[in-house]
């Protein structure tokens, strides 16, 4: 079985690349720890694309995403997404997606309008997918390691559904694992993004740019016995938000709804997670009118099992999108040869805040540079090792399972990430987390993996512990608040001091970060 590239993650940014790496004509593996696109966050999208249009020129679109993430963005990525984005959207409608052109970029018209967005997205490329001959797909596929050689990547190793410890070789690997929204307590993210991406890369010896800075949404249902669902855009004017004392929030706050949440995420959510340590904050749709919710995005609730007609939802901030991650050059690659990148895993983007619609935007350009490039990359280095290995983990019986110990450990993390890496930071609480953060890593690794099962759930619960770290690391030397990043005893944005990019490199030995700042990309 010969492969060209490996594409590691079935979301957008994934599928995506599989698709541009078959189109050089590359032999393409697709890999997903579970379903291909249908357990990715791209599925629970708004299916909102930022980017230039007849009205939105592509300088004002390059200014507004560079001033959203406060300068320190790379600018040469975020303008060769801006360009590579005006022949992004005519891919999409390739593939039969109906996109609406907005003010300042796009939005999916679902097949069906009771349909998410996202789905209809993840549905199209998964149906070119399957349609293309040359891409092979390898679900419930759990990836531990990217396999390198000297100074070049050459496959991954990983463990596949009947538990066998398997490596596959191939001269380009391109990662598209996502983020880590899930190592918070509270997340609008699949419950299996746990920061696996960042480990792997890691592991590689790439090194981590900008892991402070981590968005929450701050309208996400927070009702007890429901999911944590999105709210989606753009709100009825007739919404309220009420909190514990019977307050208009927004009127209180003299804010907008709608541009608090496309503009001002970051201080929008503080204010609503200050709101939510006096009660509950409550959205209020009963004012709505009927004919509202026979159309998107409020028909969408219709599938919820609460009546937003009659009484008002508990909402608060979640955990939603990581800016930080792996650096790319403009190919797409890393600085590991062969090891290409897209996607949520990705840094340089967003700086200290994405700006609403640009992390689809992000996934198309990204995943159609890093397939593309990562086809050319192996495609003159087919003399390569190009072969596929099985071996057979240990037999365990299922009595010694640890299960019920990783789910404990999983618990008590998401609740330290939540209270000391969450939307408000501090020294004290800071310092705090990364000592407790180091007993539970201690914890974790005396804790054995006995089945397969096991061995997942640590080396999710490995990445997790390690991303948590990461985000602490990089917090508490940060002595500013800058875009979605609020330091409570430093709340101004600090240009001269702090106008930067953090750089974490981890020493496996010592299991400790080493941290840098390196002047922003220009």
């Amino acid at each position: 079985m010969r492969e060209d590239v490996i594409v590691v993650g079935a979301g957008c940014a994934g599928l995506v690349a599989a698709l541009e790496a078959r189109r050089q004509g590359a032999q393409v593996l697709l890999i997903d720890r579970g379903p291909i696109g249908i357990g990715t966050n791209s599925a629970l999208s708004n299916g909102l694309f930022a980017g230039p249009t007849i009205n939105y020129s592509l300088d004002n679109y390059i200014e507004d995403t560079l001033q959203t993430g406060r300068k320190l963005n790379s600018e040469p990525l975020v303008t060769l997404l801006a360009k590579e984005s005006l022949s992004a959207f005519p891919f999409l409608r390739s593939l039969g997606i109906d996109l609406v052109e907005l003010p300042k970029g796009y939005r999916i018209k679902s097949i069906q309008s009771d349909h998410a967005p996202g789905f209809t997205l993840v549905r199209a490329l998964m149906r070119r997918v399957k349609d293309s001959d040359g891409i092979d797909l390898f679900p419930g596929f759990y990836v531990i390691e990217i396999l390198k050689d000297g100074e070049k990547t050459y496959g991954v190793k990983g463990i596949d559904r009947e538990g066998r410890l398997v490596s596959i070789y191939a001269p380009a690997v391109v990662l598209a694992t996502g983020g880590a929204g899930a190592i918070y307590l509270r997340t609008d993210n699949q419950k299996n993004i746990m920061g696996q991406g960042y480990y792997l890369a890691a592991k590689a010896g790439l090194r981590l740019w900008d892991m402070e800075f981590v968005q929450f949404y701050p309208l996400v249902m927070a009702q007890r016995g429901l999911p944590s669902l999105l709210l989606y855009p753009p709100y009825p004017e007739e919404v309220l938000l009420i909190n514990s004392s019977g307050e208009d929030i927004l009127n209180k706050y003299n804010m907008d709804l709608q541009e608090a949440v496309s503009t001002r995420r970051g201080d929008f959510s503080a204010i609503l997670f200050q709101e939510c340590l006096k009660g509950p904050v409550y959205m209020d749709y009963r004012k709505v009118p009927l004919h509202r919710w026979e159309k998107p995005p409020l028909n969408l609730l219709n599938k919820v099992k609460f009546n937003f007609r009659k009484k008002p939802i508990t909402v608060a901030p979640a955990a939603h999108f990581f800016m930080g991650g792996v650096r790319i050059n403009e190919d797409g690659q890393t600085s590991l040869p062969g090891l290409f990148a897209c996607g949520e895993v990705v840094w340089g983007l967003h700086g200290a805040n994405r700006m609403s619609g640009n992390a689809l935007t992000e996934c198309v350009v990204f995943g159609r540079i890093a397939g593309r490039n990562a086809a050319l990359y192996s495609l003159s280095r087919r003399g390569v090792r190009q072969l596929k290995v099985e071996t057979r983990l240990k037999p365990s019986h299922p009595l010694l399972s640890h299960r019920r110990k990783f789910k404990e450990i999983k618990t008590e993390l998401k609740s330290l990430a939540w209270q000391y890496a969450g939307v408000l930071r501090c020294e004290q609480g800071l310092k705090e987390g990364i000592h407790k953060i180091a007993q539970l890593q201690q914890k974790l690794s005396r804790t054995e993996a006995n089945t397969t099962e096991d061995r997942k759930l640590k080396e999710d619960l490995m990445a997790a512990t390690f991303t948590v770290q990461a985000v602490l690391t990089a917090s508490i030397s940060r002595k500013e608040s800058r875009g979605c990043f609020i330091r409570e005893d430093f709340p101004r944005e600090d240009d001269v001091n702090w106008g930067k990019n953090s750089c974490l490199s981890y020493d496996w030995e010592r299991q400790t970060f080493f941290l840098n700042y390196e002047p922003v990309f220009t």
